[in-house]
């Protein structure tokens, strides 16, 4: 009987056998090998973008909600529940989903690219300058050039996804969908540019944010103390390692909150000028409190995302026979 083939997570975390991700020759079929034969990179991106998409859908009324509040399209002093209650009346459970389908396009080859880019930063920065070693600064660096990448290349569909989650209905251009959008802020903007409208602040935010995501999840991640790999423990460690990862996404999105509401309303056509003049019209206009409109939003829809998220790249590794590995897989090819 041919021999098992072990499969290992190459990680700074651990070297670990992967039951789930490594079956037996005789048991391959024609489809697991050809799975198998893909280059392990292209079935994390795979992973990746999946997991993006399936954790953005789950939050998808509650980031609708965030987005009008952030541009000033809620009434005044109604919460969270009361705003999703009125959009399922006027608009139907459709209405609690409206810019998703542009959202998901958006986060799949965002959530792809992203972990690709910080891996191949991550590489380059090691080999170009290992004095940095393999630590935060490194996390840093490779997780903000990671960011900034995947913002460039998906940018359009940001904006079209913004412009119609705040439509109230789909009149003009939100009727003929993410295209209607995209050829409307193309013409508003004279060109490229209207499609780009908001980039400054978004790299503004997307830099530091993203690199704090991989810095402080790495950070608390490697204080996890390595306990025997029984089955309790392993479960341990994965409830301890969602908490790091909750707790990242909540220290990156506070830190650069602002900025955000700032993209929003510049994206919308508001704001006016460049990033700083739009910082300043709306606290002038608006009020400092409306930089952090829809925080609280934020705050309630990472957890469930993050969850959700982590669960859906476990599952879609499983069924892509990769190895179970946390954010630092150095041996992807």
């Amino acid at each position: 009987m041919a021999a098992r083939e072990p499969v290992f997570a190459g990680t700074n975390d651990t070297m670990e056998l992967s039951s789930d991700a490594a079956p037996s020759p005789a048991n391959l079929s024609r489809t697991a090998t050809a799975i198998c034969s893909t280059p392990a990179f292209a079935r994390e991106m795979v992973a990746g973008g999946v997991a993006g998409v399936v954790a953005k859908t789950a939050v998808a009324p509650l980031e609708r909600v965030k987005l009008m509040r952030q541009v000033g399209a809620a009434p005044r002093g109604a919460g969270a529940v009361q705003m999703l209650r009125e959009i399922g009346r006027g608009e139907g459970v459709a209405g609690l989903f409206r810019g998703n389908g542009a959202n998901a396009l958006r986060v799949f080859h965002t959530k792809a690219l992203h972990f690709m880019a910080y891996e191949r930063y991550k590489r380059f920065l090691l080999g170009a300058a290992p004095s940095l070693g393999d630590g935060p600064v490194v996390d840093l660096l490779a997780g903000s050039a990671a960011g900034g990448t995947a913002v460039l290349a998906t940018y359009p569909l940001d904006l079209a996804r913004t412009r119609l989650a705040c439509a109230a209905a789909p009149p003009g251009p939100a009727a003929a969908g993410m295209s209607g959008v995209l050829r409307s802020a193309y013409r508003e903007g004279g060109g490229v540019r209207g499609v780009y409208r908001g980039l400054c602040p978004s790299l503004a935010r997307v830099l530091p944010m993203s690199g704090l995501n991989f810095c402080v999840y790495e950070a608390l991640k490697a204080q996890i103390p390595r306990e025997e790999e029984e089955h309790g423990a392993r479960g341990w460690r994965r409830a301890a390692k969602v908490a790091c990862g909750v707790a990242a996404g909540l220290v990156a999105s506070t830190a650069t909150y602002p900025l955000d509401v700032v993209r929003r309303q510049i994206q919308l056509g508001g704001g006016g000028g460049g990033t700083l003049q739009a910082f300043r019209a709306i606290v002038r206009a608006q009020g400092a409190r409306q930089l952090y409109a829809g925080l609280g939003i934020t705050y309630v829809k990472k957890v469930p995302s993050t969850a959700v998220g982590l669960v859906a790249y476990d599952y879609m590794k499983s069924l892509l026979m990769l190895p179970a590995s946390g954010p630092k897989a150095n041996g992807s090819k």
